[in-house]
């Protein structure tokens, strides 16, 4: 395992206020790195996917690094973390091989299908440009991107229930918008 310093997780701006904060995070890397690279290994079995799941889990222990308490286990915490950033990665991999396959599917369909499913697409497209901006834009995110809810929730800063409402608000519009 190539591994990563803890320097290249943290951004500039993510410097922390005195040096306590970075040896803390610094000790907890050591004594955890070796650990959580084979259990999202274990997981993933891609090299370059477990670093970058790697990165994040400990992204989001240094944004909590001040209620961190080095006595008490922080490996169960991270393990938590790589589940979730693994969910989230399988997902996101499961919805790119659907939209494959489909793709492959079409390269075997006729040209004026082909046509006819660009147009079909486009007439999406648009309809989906005609929702409200935030809307559209968590719509995208789930529908297109493959995020939970709950990822869109946090990265955007609402509620869950409020990414599932406007989910089904866009669904609905789009039912009726090709329902005509």
């Amino acid at each position: 395992m190539d591994p990563i310093p803890p320097h290249t997780i943290l951004t500039d701006s993510s410097t922390p206020d005195d040096g306590a904060a970075y040896l803390k995070f610094e000790r907890i890397f050591i004594t955890t790195k070796d650990r959580l690279h084979y259990f999202v290994a274990n997981l993933t079995g891609n090299p370059a996917d477990t670093k970058d799941i790697i990165q994040e889990c400990y992204l989001r222990l240094w944004q909590k690094i001040a209620d961190i308490h080095e006595d008490k286990e922080v490996l169960p915490l991270l393990f938590t973390y790589a589940r979730h950033c693994v969910i989230d990665y399988l997902r996101k991999k499961a919805s790119q091989q659907l939209y494959i396959h489909l793709l492959e599917q079409q390269a075997h369909t006729t040209v004026a299908a082909v046509e006819t499913d660009r147009e079909q697409w486009q007439q999406l497209q648009q309809a989906i440009n005609q929702l409200p901006p935030k809307r559209r834009q968590i719509f995208t995110l789930v529908k297109q991107e493959g995020l939970s809810h709950k990822a869109v929730a946090q990265q955007l800063q609402i509620s869950p229930d409020t990414v599932e409402k406007q989910v089904s608000l866009s669904l609905r519009f789009l039912r009726e918008k090709f329902q005509r």
